[in-house]
């Protein structure tokens, strides 16, 4: 599995979806994993939406259980949740990404991208930043995007996305290579 953190506006969403693209697995953001979330859960209660019953599991565990289903199916890239953390925990060979870029880089990404002002998303990265900082914390212990909590860290105004693509893959084979060779551990 590859998991990717990342900082918003700093590309690592697009970093996700090309290096699924590359490598030929599956790509999961965070809607993606609620959503099939939702249509696992709903599958298995024969109908309803659990995530609105108040007695189901929190959105937290069902994420979860998602991340790890999704395992189950085989190698897949997973955006954010965090996914590497869940994985390690299971046992499951995880590749762990995080992709950062300096703040005025990701605000002018993102004003281009999204087409906001400067104050709107100024106000917006600071928001998901933080959120995602404090979850992350919260669920793993652990500091949001400092570089040895992953196992690889890539600053976008450093690198180009091709390269950042072309240095995960050859991670990413080796790790398989020891997948199958047995020599493998979770999050190595």
């Amino acid at each position: 599995m590859i998991t990717i953190g990342r900082q918003f506006g700093s590309g690592g969403h697009k970093i996700g979806e090309f290096l699924a693209n590359r490598l030929g697995l599956p790509y999961y953001d965070d809607e993606l994993i609620l959503l099939t979330a939702s249509e696992l859960l709903t599958g298995e209660e024969g109908g309803g939406n659990p995530l609105f019953d108040i007695g189901s599991c929190s959105v937290r565990e069902v994420q979860k259980a998602t991340i790890l289903a999704i395992a189950e199916k085989g190698p897949a890239v997973i955006v954010g949740r965090c996914a590497d953390d869940i994985l390690k925990k299971a046992g499951v060979p995880v590749l762990s990404v995080f992709i950062a870029a300096p703040w005025e880089q990701r605000i002018r990404r993102t004003m281009r991208v999204q087409g906001l002002s400067r104050e709107a998303v100024e106000e917006l990265t600071r928001r998901k930043d933080e959120s995602r900082r404090a979850f992350y914390k919260e669920v793993t212990g652990r500091e949001w995007g400092v570089p040895e909590t992953y196992d690889l860290y890539y600053d976008t105004s450093e690198n180009d996305i091709g390269s950042i693509i072309v240095d995960i893959v050859k991670h990413y084979n080796a790790l398989m290579k020891d997948v199958k060779n047995g020599r493998a551990e979770a999050g190595k």
